[in-house]
């Protein structure tokens, strides 16, 4: 895997990904994309605790966020803190894109580290948030948790839609860091390199992962309420070998609960208009695309 590159190397490749793919109006994706259709619906982000869990499966991505997050005080600000900044590149206009891809790869150089529990495979103990390998899973985890959501809780894509998709996300990935040459290139390419990488040895849930794991699904106190779902989601959606490694159960309570939950939750989303399901964010994305002064201006 190729070294970290430098904010002057990232801001070149930046403005080569803007020159070939953003419109000022419009940012890197636009109203015509799937981007935009499946990361306008808020159902999606009910994979963001399935992402968060398959991020520090990585243990050097675990101990990132143990080294540099609050994550007892704030449990859910790290993915928060994704989501916002998700939004700005999915649909911020160009510059918005461009200076939030920006700012994160320089929060990303400060991010570095030693881990600080052994880890059953030979590579360095070191670890930079800005590592290829590292940007790469985080990357995977967000797009793969946002089709399997998809698929689980809203009718399905066609084949060539997802694949559009999966293409789209690229660029998606080069704002965040991610080389292009570094991915696979189609869609069941990019299935199969998942499969073997939640199967095979780089990833290992450690104690690290697993207390930020306990601390994220029993969430803050006042959100008590709320831990049991938390639990049933994580064990639902989560591949069986990190179910495991997390240690949570899949007994028939918690198969039942979540069976139930993704029944009723389908089921509430056919009679749920999507101008209700839309994010914020995204509605005024499409306002901002459809005003013809803006238009005009770019």
């Amino acid at each position: 895997m190729a070294r970290p590159i430098t904010s002057s190397e990232f801001a070149q490749q930046l403005d080569r990904l803007a020159h070939r793919h953003a419109e000022p109006v419009a940012g890197f994706f636009g109203p015509g994309s799937i981007t935009w259709q499946i990361n306008r619906d808020s159902v999606t982000y009910i994979g963001g605790l399935r992402a968060l869990l398959m991020q520090i499966a990585h243990p050097k991505v675990a101990q990132g966020v143990a080294d540099h997050s609050n994550y007892k005080e704030d449990p859910f600000g790290r993915l928060f803190r994704t989501f916002d900044t998700v939004h700005d590149l999915v649909f911020g206009d160009r510059e918005t894109a461009m200076t939030a891809a920006t700012r994160l790869h320089s929060v990303h150089q400060r991010v570095g580290g030693t881990l600080a529990e052994p880890v059953p495979w030979p590579h360095t103990r070191k670890y930079a948030a800005n590592d290829p390998e590292l940007l790469r899973w985080v990357y995977a985890t967000l797009v793969d948790s946002a089709m399997v959501t998809h698929r689980l809780l809203l009718p399905d894509l066609e084949p060539h839609e997802w694949e559009r998709y999966y293409q789209e996300s690229k660029i998606f990935g080069q704002l965040c860091g991610v080389s292009p040459d570094d991915l696979p290139r189609t869609l069941p390419d990019f299935r199969v390199w998942m499969r073997q990488t939640v199967d095979g040895p780089t990833l290992h849930v450690g104690d690290t992962a697993r207390e930020i794991a306990d601390a994220v699904i029993k969430g803050p106190p006042l959100m008590y309420p709320l831990r049991p779902s938390n639990y049933v989601l994580a064990a639902g959606m989560l591949p069986g070998r990190m179910r495991e490694a997390f240690g949570l159960g899949w007994s028939l309570p918690v198969r039942a609960s979540y069976t139930f939950g993704v029944l009723a939750t389908r089921t509430l989303m056919r009679n749920v208009p999507l101008t209700l399901r839309s994010l914020p964010v995204a509605r005024r994305a499409e306002r901002r695309c459809a005003n013809p002064v803006l238009r005009r201006a770019a």
